[in-house]
Parts: structure tokens; sequence; C-alpha cells
């Protein structure tokens, strides 16, 4: 890799200490006296997102063609490091913000893949910070108002699980809301909604990228818990908050 090369994936590079000791003194030359590339460096470094193992699991399903074709047109072939380099850029730029993975997921995929290539990338880090008792309120309160539903941190309780955050992504013009925890064992864990018409479903199980799911359906809404707990685990949890939620809409 010369020092002419993409600039996030040589910072990516950098961290994951994969260039060679010329290399990394040539960038730390640069990073001495180039604003920009050190603030870029910092903006990466800030993330806490281990880059190489976070990335794994959605670079082994990535649909290379389709990338190529959006992230390196010039190319014959999409290196891994060019593709971390690109989602990397999407989220540090914030021109997305937390749409950034949805975006490399094909159209025609189920939101549910969507959910999984986006919950692939946290880690324990990413939730590590816990917001005040009515800041998470009024987060909860924000995301059920637009999903028609009523959420509150006791009917959302989990044992042994810390509740962190309540967002609403979109994909499509498609409102999907994102509720994590942070599962003491396990990890980050979640529950995503989102609206839907037709006739219940009974819940399920399944796995995509390493992670366990349970969704099902009520006549108004969609829902999946999806997380790094055995699937009895997520079971357990899945009727709870199904109980919890039941006539919330």
């Amino acid at each position: 890799m010369t020092l002419t090369a993409n600039t996030d994936e040589l910072l990516v590079a950098y961290l994951d200490n994969e260039l060679s000791a010329t290399q990394r003194q040539q960038l730390e030359e640069r990073l001495s006296h180039d604003a920009y590339l050190a603030e870029r460096l910092l903006l990466l470094e800030r993330s806490s997102l281990p880059f190489k193992s976070a990335f794994e699991p959605l670079l082994e399903a990535a649909p290379q063609s389709r990338l190529q074709a959006y992230l390196t047109p010039a190319t014959a072939a999409v290196s891994r490091r060019h593709l971390i380099a690109a989602a990397v850029s999407f989220l540090a730029l914030g021109v997305i913000g937390d749409r950034a993975l949805l975006l490399l997921s094909q159209p025609e995929e189920s939101w549910r893949e969507l959910v999984a290539q986006y919950m692939a990338l946290y880690t324990p880090q990413t939730l590590a910070e816990t917001p005040t008792r009515q800041a998470l309120e009024a987060q909860l309160k924000t995301t059920g108002t637009q999903l028609g539903l009523a959420l509150n941190p006791e009917s959302l309780a989990l044992q042994d699980a810390t509740l962190k955050n309540a967002r609403v992504l979109s994909y499509d013009e498609q409102s999907i809301a994102q509720i994590t925890w942070l599962d003491t064992a396990h990890g980050p864990l979640a529950l995503c909604i989102t609206g839907y018409s037709g006739k219940p479903i009974t819940a399920k199980n399944e796995q995509r990228l390493g992670m366990n799911i349970v969704y099902w359906a009520s006549t108004n809404h969609q829902f999946m818990v999806i997380g790094h707990g055995p699937m009895a685990q997520m079971n357990q949890i899945a009727q709870q908050l199904q109980s919890s939620l039941t006539g919330a809409s």
C-alpha cells in the first residue's frame, strides 16, 4: 500500500498495525504536519470499534460484486480493507449516521438481514455509556411515538442486561426501531421493531452472521430479538418482551 492510497483505508491499516515500518514512519511524518489527517485518525480511533473483528461477519457475507460498483469502480477487485475503509468512511463522516451499514445491503434483502448486518458491528464498547433515566425515557417515548407503541423502562427490563438506548433507524423510508441492552455475559442485545400489516406470525428462530434471532409479528408490527446469547436464552427474552408489548400498540 502506498501513502497515496485512500485515506481511510490507510488509516484503518495503521490502526490495525498492518503497515510496514517504512509506511508507518512515513504516515507518522505526515500526521505531524497534516492537521486534517491527524483529525481523521483521531475520529476513527475514538469510535472504539475493533475494525478487523467488528467488520469480519459483515465482510464474510458482503455482496462484493455489488459493493464493487459502489466503492471501487476503477479497480478490478475489492479488497477486504477497501470495504472496511469505505464503511468506516460512511460512519465517520456522518453522511447517513445510523443508516450507514444498512446502505451496504442489497435492497431486496429482508429487514432482519439489514438489522443483523448492523448489529454485527456492535461490541460491548459500543454500548459502554448508560444514559440517565430521564434521557432513556425520552428516547423510548420518541421511538414509541414514531411506531405507535407505548414503551417504558419497566416493560423492557431484562435480567442480567442493562437497557442502553432506543432509536429509530430508516431504510428506504421504512422506520426500524432499535432498543439495545448490554448483556452481562453475552454482550450487545437488541429488540428491533418495524411496521407491519398482515397476519400475526408466531415466534420463529434463525441465525444470521453468528447471532441468534427470534422473530414474530402482530397485526401491526414485526419484532425481532437478536444477540449472541444461546437460543434458549433468546427465546426466553423474546417471550418476556412479547408479553410485555402485548397491547402496547
